[in-house]
């Protein structure tokens, strides 16, 4: 597909999130082409609309891909917001409280917004590491459209609303057909293009339908419509992300999943369905084959912080009310 990308000027600092978006793709690309990638599998979400979920659904992947025996690197692009590296912060507090041992990922934030800094921080962090998330900001910058133009697979979760499907693309409301691509897909068909162009493997997009709703069939019924029209013409793929749950919610303040719970005794027995929910959606990203190793060896050094037994009983208080928010009552 063919798009009518404006070459701007003067695009020099790397600071200011508006001055990317006149930025031809050929730039982004070369500027990444010419510097050294480390050889791991990179994983970037991304979506200039917030509020989809984006570093939630980062964060879930990341612990799947870390309970698969993956060593895993996550470095959070929003130096305001840190929400990717704030949950996994709170992952290590339940570690270093509860003595835990709890497959975790690395983390860290990028503090300068730009390529030369991420491809530095991944080569800095990611040694031994064969997957690298990256969690972008929900906005457009010259830093997003780098990390999109050397990610191996471009996550884009979206919710099943109309003004946030419009980064998409836009749908004529009579006929339902693509009036034209949004403005987040025209950066990412760009990028991708210009990979092609140069004789570079394209990343694969994925579109992860996330925070759905059962009670909103309907919505979700014309959302789909409209997302299958839009994956024919703009070349993603689309799966399904994660289902709106408050257990999903309440394990959140504690860095975990319930893919933990079976690693932390007297939390109650896992729900299955949502286990199998989390390990889905991995499956569905569809990476290639990596021979995993156990890595638990970021959990060593937060098993020697003291904590008071008092701290801890009513920390597992707290997490165990938590675990069964939501259970079904017998």
């Amino acid at each position: 597909m063919t798009l009518e990308i404006q070459v701007g000027e003067g695009c020099n600092s790397f600071e200011d999130k508006d001055l990317g978006r006149d930025e031809h793709p050929a730039v982004v690309v070369q500027d990444m082409a010419d510097r050294r990638r480390p050889n791991t599998h990179l994983i970037v979400f991304a979506n200039e609309k917030g509020g989809v979920g984006k570093s939630t659904l980062a964060f879930h992947c990341a612990l799947v891909l870390a309970h698969m025996g993956h060593r895993v690197l996550t470095l959070d692009c929003d130096r305001r917001q840190q929400t990717l590296n704030r949950l996994l912060q709170a992952r290590d507090g339940t570690v270093r409280t509860l003595k835990a041992d709890l497959p975790s990922p690395r983390h860290a934030v990028i503090e300068k917004p730009s390529g030369a800094m991420l491809l530095q921080e991944i080569e800095r962090l990611g040694k031994g590491c064969d997957i690298v998330i990256v969690d972008l900001p929900g906005h457009d910058s010259p830093l997003a459209r780098r990390a999109i133009a050397i990610a191996d697979t471009v996550v884009t979760p979206i919710n099943s609303s109309p003004a946030d499907m419009d980064a998409l693309g836009w749908i004529n409301p009579v006929s339902r057909r693509l009036r034209q691509p949004g403005p987040f897909a025209n950066v990412v068909i760009g990028l991708k293009e210009e990979r092609i162009a140069r004789g570079m493997k394209p990343f694969d997009w994925v579109v992860a339908r996330n925070r759905v709703r059962n009670c909103e069939r309907r919505l979700i019924a014309s959302a789909d419509r409209d997302l299958m029209t839009m994956a024919r013409h703009l070349e993603f793929r689309l799966i399904d992300g994660l289902t709106e749950r408050l257990a999903y919610r309440e394990l959140l303040t504690f860095g975990l999943s319930h893919l933990d719970l079976k690693l932390i005794p007297s939390l109650g027995r896992p729900r299955t369905g949502h286990a199998r929910e989390l390990r889905r959606l991995v499956e569905c990203l569809q990476l290639p084959a990596v021979q995993p190793a156990a890595n638990f060896a970021a959990c060593s050094s937060l098993h020697r912080a003291p904590v008071s037994a008092r701290t801890a009983d009513s920390y597992r208080e707290a997490l165990y009310a938590a675990a069964t928010a939501g259970a079904p009552v017998c």
